[in-house]
Order: structure tokens, then sequence, then C-alpha cells
């Protein structure tokens, strides 16, 4: 068996075009899995709402936590009436003239926001009662996406905002900038209206509920959550994902056929010395674990590279590609399906071939 091992490394270094091309040619599906599958995680990380406690009060058939709600402020003092401890106004749209450049907004009350909602600061400050009107803290994400930070000027709808904060939730607010509840209804021109009230979920108003205005009462983080809005792009994504696994290993298959057929007077030769039906798989195998594993390294490689300079980018929300273990261990479970099926249809077929017929054609 050691016989057959060194004559495919022989064949390999031989043959180094063959090689080169059948590497390039398995590299390029198992990229693009590793594309997919890592925007895929980086979706399934990134875009999930946090768990909260708190309810929130908004407009029926609204995503308020997103867009799409709005209400007068007043009813904070109808809420308090019917017993809740709190009721702290915010405001969450879209601005912006196209996809490119929308970005979510936050109103947030500068007293009070810090109280329902857990944050890291990653650089600056965070927004205060005696900040500016123009004053904004941005999400991580937002921050990466346009190049920003403490000091530069974030535009909304036109207005210059400064930044002077960078923060980080670990969730899809990552892509928001947050400013004081006034200044999102001054540059919105909201007037006094709000899109939700966070409210405490201690038995005062329970999910589900439904309130005069109308109004309705939902769990806070219990919206549409991003990752199920795009499940049928995820979905689609992984049967590409593995459409590429497939093609690979259909790829591979042939080529190791090709290796094997042009080494096939020597295979016989062993064979005919009394060497067994495993000799071909040795070489094969040895063959496919070389071609996959180079592959492999370079298609990570490949992976890591075009994930940076490609991210996603939709309506305020940017999408990156997590190469995480995870990612990894997937990776190399397709490669190792890859080299498993591709050796099983050239082996078959390697120990098909009888070696006199094989050496009595030459």
């Amino acid at each position: 068996m050691i016989t057959a091992a060194r004559l495919a490394l022989a064949d390999l270094r031989t043959r180094g075009s063959l090689a080169a091309g059948a590497i390039l040619l398995v590299a390029v599906p198992l990229t693009g899995f590793l594309l997919l599958d890592g925007f895929s995680r980086g979706i399934d990380l990134r875009f999930g709402a946090g768990s909260s406690t708190d309810l929130i009060v908004q407009e029926p058939n609204s995503v308020g936590e997103v867009y799409g709600s709005r209400i007068p402020a007043s009813v904070e003092a109808d809420l308090l009436a019917r017993g809740v401890r709190f009721a702290i106004p915010e405001i969450h749209t879209v601005a912006g003239t196209a996809a490119d450049n929308a970005v979510l907004i936050r109103g947030v009350d500068p007293e009070r926001y810090r109280a329902v909602t857990d944050t890291t600061l990653r650089s600056g400050r965070m927004l205060g009662p005696g900040d500016p009107a123009a004053a904004v803290i941005v999400g991580a994400d937002l921050a990466a996406s346009r190049s920003i930070g403490p000091g530069d000027v974030l535009p909304i709808r036109g207005r210059p905002f400064e930044v002077i904060g960078v923060f980080a939730v670990g969730t899809y607010v990552d892509n928001e900038a947050w400013v004081s509840l006034e200044a999102a209804q001054e540059v919105l021109g909201w007037g006094n209206d709000v899109s939700v009230f966070v409210v405490p979920g201690d038995g005062a108003l329970r999910p589900g509920d439904r309130l005069p205005g109308p109004l309705s009462v939902a769990r806070r983080g219990d919206f549409a959550d991003i990752t199920n809005e795009w499940d049928p792009i995820l979905a689609l994504t992984r049967v590409a994902a593995g459409t590429l696994a497939a093609a690979g290993a259909i790829i591979l298959a042939a080529v190791l056929w090709r290796f094997a057929w042009l080494r096939r007077r020597d295979l016989a030769i062993l064979r005919s010395l009394g060497m067994g039906r495993g000799i071909g798989t040795v070489f094969l195998l040895t063959e496919g674990t070389v071609i996959v594993g180079t592959a492999l390294a370079g298609a990570i490689l490949a992976a890591l590279l075009l994930g940076r300079i490609t991210p996603i980018k939709s309506f305020g929300i940017r999408a990156e590609a997590v190469f995480d273990a995870v990612v990894m261990l997937r990776a190399a479970g397709v490669a190792a399906a890859v080299t498993a099926a591709s050796l099983a249809v050239a082996a078959t077929r390697v120990h098909l071939a009888r070696p006199a017929l094989l050496l009595r054609r030459d």
C-alpha cells in the first residue's frame, strides 16, 4: 500500500498542471459553499433579536421595533393609568433615499433608554441628557460599514449629526443610529408621535393584549425576527451550497478516474504481481486527499478575502460572512464527503478493470 501512495504522490508531481487544474476545479465550488454558509451563519448570529422580559406597545400588524408603527405620545399617560411602572417611548424607522444609503434610526429618551437596553461602549461615550440635538451614537456594524467613529459626521435625511460614540449589542441593533427622541421627531417631521413604548412585562399588560387606539402588546424582541424574514433566501443559499458541493464531488470523481487511467498500466502490473485490489483505492485516496486538502485550504483563504470585500448591504442592514469553528467544521465535513463520494465512483471503476485486459490493450 505504501507503494501505491508513493506512486500517487509521484504522479501529482509529474503531472503538476493537471493536479493544479484539479485543485482549482474543486476549490471553486468549495469557496462558493464557504461563502454561502458563512453569510448564512453571520445572519443567524447577528440578526436575531435580543431576549427581554419587557413588552412593547405598538400599532397592530406592524414591526414597531424596526419600522411601520406610529402612535401619539399621549399614549404614555394612558399606559401609566393602566398601572404599568414605566412607559419609555422610542422611535424606530428607516431613513434614506436608496438601499445603499439607508440608515436604521432609533430615537431614544436620553435619560431612560439605558434602563431597558444593555449596550457595550466601544469608543467615545453614550448619549446623555445634556447632549446637543445633533449628537448621534452608532452601532458597531454601522460604524464599520460607513467607516465612521467619534468626531465624524453621519448625515440623516440631509442633516449632519456628529458621532459621539460607538456601541455594540450583538444583534441587528448594531446597524442602528441612535439620536434623542426630540431630534428624531424633528428630522422625521413626526411632531410628538413615537413608534413604540417599552413597558415592563410584570403583569399589568400581557403579550397579545389589545388596547384602544387601536394598539397591540407584544414581547420585546418577538417581532418578525430578521432571520425568519430571510428564511426563504437562506434556504435557497443552502440548496445552492449543496449543489456546489455535489458539483465538486462530480468534478473530483472525473479527475481521479483520469489520474487512474493515466496510471492504468502501473496499477495493472502491481496487481499482476500479487497486490490486491485495494492498491487502486489507496492510489485514489492519496491523490484525492492531497487535491481536496489543498483545495480546501485555498477555498478558506479565498472565502476569507471575498467575505471581507463583499458584505451585503440592504436598507440599513449590513450582513457579513462569519467563518467560525462551526463553518470550518461544516466545510471540512463537506470536503470529506466530496472525497468519499468521488472516491467511491472512481474506485468502483478501477476495481472493475481487469489487469490482463489493460495490459493487453497496451
